[in-house]
């Protein structure tokens, strides 16, 4: 099978590092133009080198957890870059809240992280697909959306995510045909920033967690999570409405 997105324009939210990065660099591997997000100048600089510094692509320094900043970013868009196509929401962090009864500031936090601010961009860019006929919607979500699997604010702001893109991509299905809405579910991976790097990999905590959490026991190659968003974002992926896909080397354990 011979993905292609040529011609196709791209957003991936939080493309600065990590996951983001990574899948930035494989949408335009094959053949997108990509528009990616950060707050941070020095990481939109690390990935606009990445992609060969090529001016088709396009870097945006915002916050988009501050209100009003999915307007700006989607004007600054539609006069720099132009329609978007495709949509990868990659927004995410556990905010290292780990008490399951901290402030409701705290819960409040995590929700517009992790869930809100991909609901905010969804409203704002979907029209564009939906007067083309044609879009792809990825939303990377967590296993930890659909069992217990590190901080409880987490977990909640996850499985409202992952219930979002049930839901809301099966009404994108009666709507329109041709726009797709998934979430795909990562394994436990290692990321430059995140919580598994190259020094935390390296302690008794890691091989406890892969020897007693994973089947695979080993961590999960960026290359094994990029290949099936880039199939989300493509024509392949037409039957795979409100498809929630888990790449997790059979970590996770619930049927559902």
């Amino acid at each position: 099978m011979i993905i292609s997105l040529k011609n196709k324009k791209a957003l991936v939210t939080g493309g600065g590092t990590g996951i983001g990065q990574s899948i930035a660099k494989a949408l335009a591997d094959a053949g997108a133009k990509v528009a990616f997000t950060s707050r941070k100048t020095n990481s939109l600089k690390d990935t606009y080198k990445l992609l060969g510094n090529n001016s088709k692509h396009f870097p945006c320094k915002i916050d988009l957890y501050k209100k009003g900043s999915v307007d700006k970013l989607y004007k600054k868009l539609k006069k720099n870059f132009g329609t978007v196509d495709i949509i990868v929401n990659n927004i995410g962090h556990t905010l290292n809240k780990k008490d399951p009864f901290t402030p409701l500031k705290n819960w409040e936090k995590s929700l517009r992280l992790n869930f809100l601010t991909a609901v905010e961009v969804v409203n704002r860019f979907v029209l564009d697909m939906k007067k083309k006929n044609w879009g792809r919607i990825v939303n990377i979500t967590s296993i930890a959306g659909m069992e217990i699997s590190g901080p409880s604010t987490y977990n909640a702001s996850k499985a409202a995510l992952t219930a979002y893109t049930k839901s809301v991509g099966r009404a994108l299905a009666l709507e329109k045909k041709n726009v797709v809405m998934t979430a795909v579910a990562p394994g436990v991976i290692v990321t430059k920033k995140g919580h598994w790097n190259k020094k935390t990999i390296k302690s008794k905590h890691a091989r406890s967690y892969l020897k007693n959490r994973t089947a695979l026991g080993r961590f999960q190659k960026m290359e094994e999570l990029t290949g099936i968003v880039v199939f989300l974002s493509s024509d392949h992926a037409s039957f795979f409405h409100s498809s929630i896909v888990h790449v997790d080397g059979g970590q996770s354990k619930h049927y559902m």
